[in-house]
């Protein structure tokens, strides 16, 4: 029986985390060759420099995936203290894996580790970019409704 209510509640937030996931994944797909081409401009590229926005890519990306999952569990929920503690929890979670990983990659990136693995300004840019991603969503889906060309609820990531 709680098989079944899973399979529901997965079809159910499928699409709202597909959508939000494919906008932080378009927002990290034009950032990391935009990092590598502003670091060769300034002629300080190096493979630490992708490594570096690779990987800070891959840990926001699992971290906003912890994120969107948390929250469509989290609504599905039929008591609103059950659902606060669920979000409570699950910001403690991800926090404390934002915080291992990105230390462990600046780690990597100083002279104490036994090779600069990862360049950290990547590192720490990559922090910015789903606000900036879902920011530029919410701005192309306004323009798609005020043309008239886009449908209402169409885009919805971050509303």
């Amino acid at each position: 029986m709680i098989l079944f209510g899973r399979c529901r509640f997965l079809n159910e937030s499928k699409k709202a985390v597909r959508e939000y996931m494919l906008c932080i994944a378009a927002g990290f797909a034009i950032y990391i060759p935009l990092v590598c081409a502003a670091f060769a401009l300034a002629k300080r590229f190096s493979a630490a420099v992708l490594f570096g926005a690779v990987y800070g890519s891959a840990v926001m990306l699992l971290y906003n995936l912890l994120f969107a999952l948390s929250t469509a569990k989290a609504a599905s929920e039929s008591e609103p203290e059950a659902a606060k503690k669920r979000i409570q929890a699950s910001y403690s979670l991800r926090m404390l894996i934002l915080v291992v990983f990105i230390g462990a990659g600046l780690f990597f990136s100083t002279d104490y580790a036994p090779k600069a693995v990862f360049h950290w300004l990547p590192i720490i840019i990559s922090l910015l970019v789903p606000r900036l991603a879902i920011a530029a969503w919410q701005i192309r889906t306004k323009l798609r409704q005020s043309d008239g060309d886009g449908k209402k609820g169409d885009d919805s990531v971050g509303n």
